[in-house]
């Protein structure tokens, strides 16, 4: 019995042993589940240019990958080099250490070599500053590379002397010296100016190639100039006109005969709707542009017409004059009506809590079935809104008529109900084709009703609205961005102002270089001195709205 226990307890010792062994096993592999990622090795790429001795790497054309114990291959961000700047010229290695682990990588390295410096321009007069634009400097690299620069430093830019003047240029550890001449200050005694042209319509600048100005100077010096100014630059009347030539602060006089200026061509367009017989054609529907005998086109009002009341339905030919100039125009006629509403198409619009009733009076020329009228999502029209009111007091809606030959039935008379809230004393009815344009405000009439009736002409989208608030200007343009004047000439600015019925269309004009361009207060350009200048269009209503025109100035 004695001996039985003790293998029993021998078993246990050795099952306990075992358990021990595993559990001592578990615990290592456990901890070595637990330990992190080591760095095995890296590899370094740098993509960049060649790098001037003395300046910094640039770390982000730096690729540094590695390769962990656990297989992985990543990024590394993590990392020190053993330099960051370049120290010699040529092939320069670069020890990187990340986690313990380093590798080499190679940067090429350049020095600047020589300068060259060269000024591109003639003689600069003593007292005055040589312009930098005007020196040319290449730095020659030990790689064999070279280019220009402009970040060197100057010993001056100011001439000094009469002569040879020395300057130096320093980059790097480098410099090169170069020379310009220095000219004394030459003074105009006198001009002696002829003019060789014909005669000039009023109004234009005589030609400066038809001047031929000497100028005679204090060192016995001569020589021809177009750099000279005329007082007036323009031919202000019929007749002899005495015209001042100026340089230097010496001037003569010549004489030149100026001429009318006449109308020698007219084109005319009709812009307006069709008219009823019997009435009046709006002179502001008509837009007549003349040719004139010196070239220029320019939109006159002072026209008449042969017949300024519409006589007959359909085609009425209207003859136009501007001086001995004819052209000629069509307005439609068409006849007038008794309105009968009822026999008309009806709809109501709504727009939120606000709506209005439009009518269309039929009058037994059209079935109600061929015209239909919708409303139209604000998001169709807002870019049409836009040009005519800046409030959300409108609403719109779209007339159809189902019929190819619709030229019969119109015009016809629709009648609007005022919405609730509207402003009758700003109440207006718009039409647009294409929901994006505005056509034309519809001229119209209150009723005793209330409803506010006009004459509709053409299918499309109309919009009714309350142009209570200011109407600003939105856009401004210039039918150019950039002309080119030569010294003498003048050029008329005629700014296009979006929307037509912005509230105040009042612009401002500035020069950036009044002594190159100038411009007056009506946008006339005179072209002075060779140069660019910008001039500014600026909208004088508080909407902040502006454009730009360059103007080159040549000889």
């Amino acid at each position: 019995m004695k001996n039985t226990g003790k293998r029993r307890l021998g078993i246990l010792a050795v099952l306990f042993a075992a358990a021990a062994v595993l559990f001592c096993f578990h615990g290592r592999e456990a901890e070595a589940a637990k330990a992190p990622k080591q760095l095995a090795s890296v590899t370094a790429v740098y993509t960049g240019d060649t790098i001037l001795v003395g300046r910094s790497i640039d770390l982000k054309k730096l690729t540094v990958m590695g390769l962990y114990t656990d297989g992985t291959y990543e990024k590394v961000k993590d990392y020190a080099l053993s330099t960051y700047v370049v120290t010699q010229a040529g092939r320069n290695p670069i020890v990187l250490t990340s986690g313990g682990v380093s590798t080499t990588f190679y940067v090429n390295g350049k020095k600047v070599q020589y300068l060259t410096a060269s000024y591109t321009k003639g003689t600069v007069t003593v007292g005055e500053q040589f312009n930098r634009d005007d020196l040319l400097v290449h730095v020659f690299y030990s790689d064999g590379t070279n280019e220009k620069v402009t970040d060197y430093i100057l010993s001056g830019t100011l001439v000094s002397n009469v002569g040879r003047n020395e300057f130096t240029v320093f980059y790097e550890d480098k410099s090169v010296k170069f020379f310009i001449t220095g000219t004394a200050e030459r003074k105009p005694r006198s001009i002696f100016a002829t003019y060789s042209g014909g005669p000039v319509i009023v109004g234009n600048a005589p030609k400066r190639d038809d001047f031929y100005v000497t100028v005679f100077y204090n060192d016995n010096t001569t020589e021809q100039t177009k750099a000279f100014e005329l007082t007036p630059n323009v031919i202000g009347k019929e007749g002899e006109n005495t015209v001042v030539v100026s340089f230097g602060g010496v001037s003569q006089e010549v004489k030149i005969m100026g001429l009318a200026k006449t109308v020698s061509s007219i084109t005319a367009e009709y812009k307006g709707l069709p008219v009823v017989i019997g009435k009046t054609i709006a002179a502001e529907d008509i837009k007549v542009t003349a040719t004139f005998n010196d070239g220029s086109k320019d939109t006159v009002t002072n026209f008449t017409l042969s017949s300024s009341v519409v006589y007959k339905i359909g085609d009425n030919l209207i003859t136009v004059f501007c001086g001995s100039a004819v052209a000629y125009i069509n307005v439609r006629g068409v006849e007038a009506e008794i309105i009968d509403y009822s026999n008309s198409v009806e709809k109501l619009i709504r727009k939120g809590n606000r709506y209005t009733m439009v009518q269309i009076a039929l009058n037994g020329k059209i079935d109600s079935k061929q015209l239909l009228v919708e409303e139209v999502e604000d998001e169709l029209v807002q870019k049409a809104v836009r040009r005519i009111v800046r409030t959300d007091k409108y609403m719109a809606f779209e007339v159809t008529l189902d019929d190819p030959d619709m030229d019969k039935y119109l015009p016809m008379t629709m009648k609007v109900s005022v919405p609730v809230g509207y402003d009758r004393e700003n109440f207006s009815v718009f039409y647009t084709p294409n929901k994006k344009t505005i056509m034309a405000e519809m001229n119209g009439e209150f009723l005793k009703d209330g409803m506010y009736e006009f004459k509709m002409f053409q299918p499309g989208t109309y919009i009714i609205a309350d142009c209570t608030e200011q109407i600003y200007v939105e856009t401004l343009e210039l039918e150019k961005t950039e002309i080119t004047l030569r010294v003498g000439r003048s050029a008329s600015l005629d700014p296009v102002i979006y929307p037509y019925t912005a509230t105040d269309k009042r612009v401002s004009y500035s020069s950036s270089r009044p002594y190159i361009v100038s411009v007056s207060k009506e946008g006339t350009l005179e072209a002075l001195q060779p140069g660019t200048a910008v001039i500014t269009v600026e909208a004088q209503d508080g909407s902040g709205k502006r454009c730009r025109m360059i103007v080159n100035v040549k000889e």
